[in-house]
């Protein structure tokens, strides 16, 4: 059963790993995705941020059923809070010079990517459920 959870962890190790890194690497962090106003750069670095949380807590959640119980939503919007939390440590210590709103907001960004991810995996699975009966 502890390998079996193991593995099934391991998608959402990735997804950590990868956005973690992409959120704090200095040449990723500063890329520019729009050449315009900085509100449009800002708007998109959210809306990645919001996608890259939602693909987290997606792995998390699916990592949580193949663990004794069921997967609840809070506890997956915690649990990518908190990495989002770690993540705007970091990019503090990388030499960010946010303001601590928008620390909070972020976070906020991660619960909430989190929060969908997890009600995907959900209803996902409630869907394959009657598509196999």
């Amino acid at each position: 059963m502890v390998r079996r959870s193991a593995g099934a962890l391991a998608p959402a190790l990735v997804a950590f790993a990868v956005f973690g890194y992409l959120a704090v690497a200095p040449e990723y962090y500063h890329l520019r995705w729009l050449r315009g106003a900085a509100g449009d750069a800002t708007f998109l670095r959210k809306a990645y941020s919001l996608a890259a949380f939602t693909v987290t807590g997606f792995f998390l959640a699916m990592a949580q059923r193949k663990a004794p119980g069921d997967p609840s939503v809070l506890r997956v919007a915690t649990l990518v809070a908190l990495f989002s939390a770690a993540i705007e440590i970091a990019q503090r210590f990388a030499g960010s010079h946010e303001s601590l709103t928008s620390n909070a907001v972020d976070v906020g960004f991660g619960a909430a990517g989190g929060a969908l991810g997890a009600a995907a995996e959900r209803a996902l699975a409630t869907y394959c459920k009657r598509c196999i009966r």
